[in-house]
């Protein structure tokens, strides 16, 4: 008998330890262009043979463990000399990999779930579900508010039949909302083959055109359709941020708050802000533990340009130098990538649905300015040819600059500019970002504090500057508010106000611009304009998550109340609603609202406040 168990054991336990074996995925490396002549992989060499631009080559390796691997890529330079880039990838367990190499030398990579026997099929949605999603869309009384709700139903992880979006999607009259909301939706369904009956609901023949190759293109981008693909770097969310900084907190020795960070920020698939990074390093006080956290979470950031505020958090002069020194290392061994082809494709999209001029700026700029995300020359000029105006353009070649994974390219944004004086000033933005924006060493200057230095030489009696150095300096403000209160700032230590109308074509906004005449031709008569500048994000960041962490019936309305009530307290249409949102019950936004409006420094954006 016991010779049986002991037989049984081991074969039980031999199962088990195959069962743990981690599964093997497989890297798919996609190289583009003649330029890429080697890759090589944990010093394995492959060899590219790719003779002209628009070959392209595949190396597929099955064999790497569940890690992270160093990738070289040796290519020609412009002179034809090779150069080696740098940069690491992971392999995680479960999920197959595919790295693109451009003919540019950019990176980009995508992940894909491994489905075993068909567990990773998801299902739709009961029809209890549907029934609750059916009846609150037809509760809308109007097609905009109705879609505006199933946009929300369908940017959730909810999957349907085409039968059930097809439902829903004809409570909305209007052609242009369904043809929005069918391809929306298209991701979340559960039996595509079935999606002629979402086609249907539209009348037009260009729009159901149009439906079948934006269908068409996702199903090549996706090749099997599969819904779990995993695209791009995601930062953990707010709720998850405040988890983890309470439970920090809730630590009382230091050396487990510093145990805590050391695990999370080590963790390769945990990604965050340089914000959340500053906040979570202030939790502990030894200068050696922030230093050594410092170096340890920059891995994981998604803005690194904004990594200063983690590096003034360092008080030792020789720290902060280890730290630049450590960034800069990093940065040369560790490239940024660009977007990946799916990730873009979701973002033009988005953009060309939007009807207006206007509505498309915004939606780029937004692209554009939101941290972590990374183009190439060529997605950026894409982008920006949405756009016709040529002071919209302008701004947005500026913004994009910022983020360009290839700046050698950039001149592929200039092509946009059909003025002398906007390639110019676009030019000019670009020499002065690389002699004075970046330092040089790993690091660039955040948006906050540059913007709080410009503020503070104009607000200085004795710095004296020409139109033209002012608005060298405004050129690298990023944010038109910002831009627009700085501007006026700088009128008093003008030696040639004669000319300050030569500031006026930095503003997209036509409001801004006649704005600012308005303020020159007042100031010009005598008049005393009070310039009111928003609270600065540190600050205001600080205030959020003191509100934040405030509990109690009624309390955040108290103390919301009292902010608003404070003249002193000034803030943008953009604050204030974050603000505001804190706050459920409707009568309170409202209430809120009101309060606020004599803080707002902006009041002709205040109309963003009314979905509220």
């Amino acid at each position: 008998m016991k010779v049986l168990f002991s037989a049984v054991a081991i074969l039980l336990l031999s199962n088990l330890a195959i069962s743990q074996v981690q599964s093997k995925g497989t890297v798919t490396i996609n190289v583009a262009g003649n330029r890429n002549k080697q890759i090589r992989v944990d010093n394995q060499t492959y060899t590219i043979n790719n003779t002209l631009l628009n070959q392209k080559q595949q190396v597929v390796i099955t064999t790497l463990e569940n890690a992270q691997h160093p990738l070289e890529i040796v290519r020609l330079n412009n002179n034809n000399r090779t150069a080696t880039t740098k940069t690491s990838f992971t392999l995680r367990e479960g999920y197959d990999l595919t790295i693109a190499i451009n003919q540019n030398g950019s990176v980009s990579s995508t992940e894909k779930r491994i489905v075993k026997n068909g567990t990773a099929t998801k299902k739709p949605v009961t029809t209890a579900v549907y029934n609750k999603v059916y009846a609150a869309t037809k509760a809308k009384t109007t097609s905009a508010s109705r879609t505006s709700y199933l946009e929300t139903e369908f940017a959730t992880n909810k999957m349907y039949t085409s039968s059930q979006a097809s439902k829903l999607i004809q409570l909305v009259n209007t052609e242009s909302l369904r043809l929005r909301l069918a391809k929306q939706v298209y991701t979340h369904i559960t039996d595509k083959q079935n999606f002629s009956v979402v086609v249907s609901l539209l009348n037009s023949t260009s729009h159901r055109t149009e439906l079948n190759n934006y269908t068409a293109l996702l199903d090549d981008e996706s090749e099997d359709g599969d819904d779990d693909e995993v695209v791009g770097i995601v930062p953990i969310t707010n709720e998850r941020f405040k988890t983890i900084y309470n439970e920090v907190g809730a630590e009382n020795i230091i050396n487990d708050r510093n145990y805590y960070l050391i695990n999370f920020f080590g963790k390769d698939y945990n990604y965050y802000t340089s914000a959340q990074v500053s906040q979570l390093i202030q939790l502990t006080t030894l200068e050696t533990e922030r230093f050594n956290l410092a170096k340890s979470a920059y891995r994981g950031v998604i803005d690194h340009e904004n990594y200063s505020q983690v590096y003034q958090l360092l008080r030792n002069s020789s720290n902060r130098a280890d730290l630049l020194a450590y960034i800069h290392s990093y940065n040369n061994t560790n490239v940024r990538t660009a977007m990946t082809a799916a990730e873009f494709n979701k973002i033009y999209q988005a953009a060309s649905y939007q009807n207006s001029t206007n509505g498309r700026y915004n939606s780029v700029n937004t692209a554009l300015t939101t941290a972590g995300n990374y183009f190439t020359a060529l997605q950026a000029k894409q982008l920006i040819q949405l756009v016709s105006s040529e002071s919209y353009r302008l701004t947005l070649s500026k913004a994009a600059y910022r983020v360009l994974v290839d700046r050698a390219n950039y001149t592929l944004l200039n092509d946009l500019l059909n003025s002398t004086a906007s390639k110019n000033d676009f030019n000019n933005y670009v020499s002065t970002f690389d002699n004075i924006y970046d330092t040089g060493a790993g690091i660039v200057m955040s948006d906050v504090e540059y913007n709080k230095i410009v503020s503070e030489a104009f607000q200085s009696g004795t710095n004296f500057f020409t139109v033209y150095q002012v608005r060298q300096l405004l050129l690298l403000v990023n944010g038109e508010n910002d831009k627009f209160n700085m501007a006026k700032s700088s009128y008093d230590n003008i030696v040639d106000r004669n000319n300050f109308s030569q500031l006026y074509d930095l503003f997209p906004t036509a409001a801004n611009r006649n704005a600012l005449a308005k303020f020159a031709e007042d100031m010009d008569n005598g008049g005393a304009v009070v310039v009111r500048t928003p609270m600065s994000e540190n600050d205001y960041n600080s205030l959020v998550r003191n509100l934040q962490f405030t509990f109690g019936i009624g309390a955040k309305m108290s103390a919301l109340t009292k902010i608003f009530n404070e003249e002193a307290n000034y803030f943008t249409v953009e604050q204030a609603k974050r603000l505001i949102e804190m706050v459920s019950a409707e009568s309170n936004r409202l209430e809120l609202a009101k309060l606020s409006y004599n803080n707002i420094t902006d009041p002709l954006n205040f109309t963003q406040v009314y979905d509220k």
